[in-house]
């Protein structure tokens, strides 16, 4: 049987993933420098498991698990990570620069609209919100990382949808 790693050279896949597992980790802890260390960690954990690897069937959700339970067990190792609430995620998202000046901070203004009120809500529902409508994962890549079953994520996600709407709404209105 062939396995994932004759599949996929390690270097390609870091060159991939690399760039948007730093951006999902520097949302988590907010600071720089401690996002480089459970990154490395993610990379050296993916480099250790992928020739022993028969088959993953979606490598994205693989390594965005794998940089999750590595934040975590750093965390817990350290106690001097702040996991910070979604709307700080957005100082990790660059504007597209093709924008107008204006059309770009009409954006920022939007988007931090939408982290402010997602930073009020429940843990589980933010992360479900996050990782399939901000950052474009399947229903069941985004399950899988939160260790839920895909019914029970399709309810976090409307549910939250509904509540971030009203909120919004609340707010233009107010």
């Amino acid at each position: 049987m062939e396995t994932i790693a004759s599949k996929f050279d390690f270097d390609i896949l870091m060159s991939l993933h690399s760039k948007s597992l730093f951006q999902y980790l520097y949302g988590l802890t907010n600071d720089y420098h401690l996002a480089e260390d459970p990154l490395q960690e993610t990379f050296y954990k993916v480099y250790l498991h992928l020739s022993s690897m028969n088959e993953v069937v979606q490598i994205k959700s693989w390594l965005y698990r794998i940089a999750y339970n590595t934040f975590i067990d750093h965390y817990r190792k350290t106690k001097k990570i702040k996991a910070v609430q979604v709307d700080d995620f957005y100082t990790s998202l660059k504007l597209d620069p093709s924008l107008e000046t204006e059309n770009a901070v009409l954006q920022k203004y939007q988007a931090d609209l939408i982290y402010k009120h997602l930073a009020t809500m429940k843990e589980l529902q933010q992360k479900a919100i996050t990782l399939v409508d901000i950052k474009g994962f399947s229903y069941k890549e985004a399950a899988d990382m939160l260790n839920v079953k895909i019914p029970y994520l399709k309810s976090l996600v409307f549910r939250g949808r509904r509540e971030l709407e009203k909120r919004l709404r609340n707010e233009v209105k107010g």
